[in-house]
Order: structure tokens, then sequence, then C-alpha cells
């Protein structure tokens, strides 16, 4: 089995970005950015509807459980210089040596390639707890982030197909794949 110690791998720099583990403070920021268009288009989160005290539930709960458990990691992208959430990375569907990755980066902050640099730290960071591959997906009509996965060394496996994304529902899925 992996030891997949998220917390000792936390939090990740790279003096513009950071990685750090969800903290209460971030409830506000997290709760807006799951309100805008393209993160509810393309996130495909898991409840509909994130209020700031339904995320620092969260955060308390589920969130800190599945980081001591190594289970689920759901992280801020914040910004190195304010501490501000900015957005948020997250891994899941852990299965032994490899997992799923997401992200989604708040409006304020777009347009400054965050999420190509948390992702880079993201692999970083999975390297270091063991993890051997990731796997991540986008759905068909998000090309931005098909842009992040390639750019990070991402390779696409296969052609689009239907598929059941987190929030449940169906979308035309592109899925990627890299080795670490």
């Amino acid at each position: 089995m992996v030891d997949r110690d998220f917390l000792a791998a936390l939090p990740t720099s790279d003096g513009t970005v950071t990685v750090r583990p969800m903290q209460t403070s971030d409830a506000e920021a997290y709760a807006a950015g799951t309100e805008d268009e393209l993160v509810v288009r393309f996130a495909h989160l898991p409840l509909e509807n994130y209020t700031p005290q339904i995320v620092r539930d969260l955060i308390d709960g589920a969130i800190a459980e599945g980081l001591r458990e190594g289970s689920l990691a759901v992280l801020a992208i914040a910004d190195s210089g304010t501490d501000a959430f900015a957005g948020s990375i997250v891994f899941f569907d852990m299965a032994h040596d490899e997992a799923e990755i997401g992200y989604w980066i708040s409006p304020d902050h777009r347009g400054r390639k965050l999420a190509n640099r948390a992702l880079v730290l993201a692999l970083e960071m999975a390297r270091q707890i063991g993890l051997k591959r990731l796997r991540a997906r986008t759905v068909q009509e998000n090309p931005a982030s098909e842009r992040v996965l390639l750019k990070a060394g991402f390779r696409q496996v296969g052609e689009a197909r239907p598929e059941i994304v987190p929030s449940g529902k169906t979308e035309m899925s592109v899925r990627y794949l890299i080795d670490l």
C-alpha cells in the first residue's frame, strides 16, 4: 500500500502560487468561486450548491478526513504573495499508486497561469507521496483545461466519449494520463 501523506508534502510553492490545505478562511472565496459559470460548467463538483457554511463543514469534516486517510485531497490554490484563495486542485478516486486530478480557478484569478503552476506543483507532490500515474479528464468543450494538461505533460488517451462525471451528469469526456 502506498503511504499517501499529502500533509507531509504541503504546502508547496513556486513563489507565485502555493498549493496548501484548505482553511476555514477559504470558505467564502471557495463558495463564491463555485457560482462562476465556467466552474459550474466544467468543474463538475459533486454538490450543486456550496455555501460558506457547507464549505467550512466540508473542510472540517470530509476534506480533513480524506487528507488524514490519504484517500482524498481537496487543496487550495493560493496566491503566494497574499495567501488569497485562487482556486482548488483535487486528488480523488485513489487506486493503489494512481489518482485522478481536477482543478478550477476563481474568475478573479484567471489569466495568470495559476492552473499551470498549481498542476506542476501537484505533479511533484504526487511523486513525493509515491503516486506513479495521474489521470485527468475534461469535457470536449474545455480547450483551456486541455492546454493546461498537455503543457504539464499529460497525454490524451482515446477519443471523447460519454461518461458520468463527478457531478453525476453525463458529459462527452476526454481522458488524459501522465506517468510520474
